[in-house]
């Protein structure tokens, strides 16, 4: 009994050995660069990989204490750095930082227009390897270089990168582009019909403010950028992939002399396809519940009449926004739906003759859209605020 209690009392010495041992492998925090978002160019001299960085000033942004920074400078520092690839680029940073990058905190990666029209394949794999970069990292391309957007700083914003993050999540709010991570996007890639999305961002002048904004989505074939897609042909392949979740409709009312405001409060798709005497056909029927939020027209759209004509309206706009989409898909000659996929599963003897033609194919499918839009509240009114002369 006693030697038990021993050996009880040994192991259980041992485990608190290595339990109160700390992070062995553990580094000081004034040994580190905290990134916060990684732009990736191609350098315009040697046409080898420009890697910015943009790292946390300690000193400006409080530093480890919490304490404020007094010097009234930038709370980020954006540095340069030249490689053979990314992770190249990476190390040689530390001749200029003194310390290795840390980017467990990395928030955004922004492509440059040149890399992601060579493609994003060859990259990719540097942040799915890197122990410390997290895969829902955000992933965006810019219209032009990655550094001007790194450098666009905010008024209401002290690190861009934080400020290009919360711009992606806000998007999704009206629909018209929705946050992609490495993670997805390297799942995409690995798809050999369907296209791979990544948001647009660029920088507009506006005196010497900065502005950063988002005005669609980057497509890409095989890992390279072939085109993009605006916010409305963006809604219109969610409402096929039934990933709308918010947004506003807006469409004349039925007086045609002013407009019916709806905001989009649920929504939810169905994709069907058929093959059917040597066509292939997409059945889609989409449901979306609508609230009537404004309306400029004097008219009493709260009515059985009213509400009919306005959701009629409501339903045109969805198919506008699909149509819109399948159109420039097609000029792409790019499956931006999945349609592939979703084929492939229902019927897979016939997909195995057609996926190596499928680029060739795809073009010819038609669309069956059905929309079945309902709106389910007028919010706080029940008549518009400027009542028609004509009404009670």
């Amino acid at each position: 009994m006693i030697l038990y209690k021993k050996i009880y009392v040994f192991i259980l010495c041992f485990i608190m050995l290595v339990a109160l041992s700390g992070c062995l492998g553990g580094r000081e925090i004034n040994d580190l660069e905290i990134v916060i978002g990684m732009g990736i160019d191609k350098d315009k001299d040697t046409g080898d990989i420009l890697l910015t960085a943009q790292i946390v000033n300690e000193k400006e942004a409080g530093g480890a204490s919490g304490e404020g920074g007094g010097g009234g400078g930038k709370a980020y520092w954006n540095v340069n750095s030249i490689g053979k690839s990314i992770f190249d680029a990476a190390r040689q940073i530390t001749h200029k930082t003194g310390n290795r990058l840390f980017v467990s905190h990395n928030q955004v990666v922004i492509f440059g227009h040149d890399v992601a029209a060579e493609g994003l394949q060859k990259h990719i794999d540097f942040f799915l390897r890197a122990h410390e970069m997290r895969p829902t990292t955000l992933i965006l391309v810019a219209e032009g270089r990655a550094s001007d957007i790194m450098d666009a700083k905010p008024e209401t914003e002290r690190f861009p990168a934080m400020n290009i993050t919360k711009l992606v999540k806000t998007y999704g709010f009206t629909s018209h582009l929705y946050k992609v991570n490495m993670k997805d996007f390297a799942t995409c890639l690995m798809s050999g019909t369907s296209a791979t999305f990544a948001p647009l961002v660029t920088v507009s002048q506006d005196r010497e403010n900065k502005d950063v904004f988002v005005p669609g989505m980057a497509v890409f074939k095989n890992g390279k950028m072939v085109g993009k897609l605006s916010h409305d042909e963006v809604r219109g392949v969610l409402w096929v992939l039934g990933k709308v979740e918010s947004g506003v409709v807006i469409v004349p009312s039925p007086d045609g002399k002013g407009k019916a405001v709806l905001e989009i409060v649920n929504a939810k798709s169905k994709v069907k396809p058929e093959i059917k005497d040597g066509r292939i056909i997409f059945h889609i029927k989409i449901e979306e519940e609508l609230s009537l939020s404004e309306q400029t027209t004097r008219e009493n759209l709260a009515t059985v009449p009213g509400f009919g004509k306005v959701q009629e309206a409501a339903g045109k706009v969805v198919r506008q926004e699909i149509m819109a989409a399948f159109e420039r898909s097609k000029e792409l000659r790019l499956d931006i739906f999945g349609f592939g996929e979703m084929l492939h599963k229902k019927y897979k003897n016939e997909w195995k003759i057609m996926e190596h033609n499928w680029d060739d194919i795809y073009p010819t499918i038609e669309l069956d859209i059905h929309v079945d839009s309902r709106i389910v509240s007028n919010d706080l009114l029940r008549r518009p605020a400027s009542p028609d002369e004509g009404g009670e």
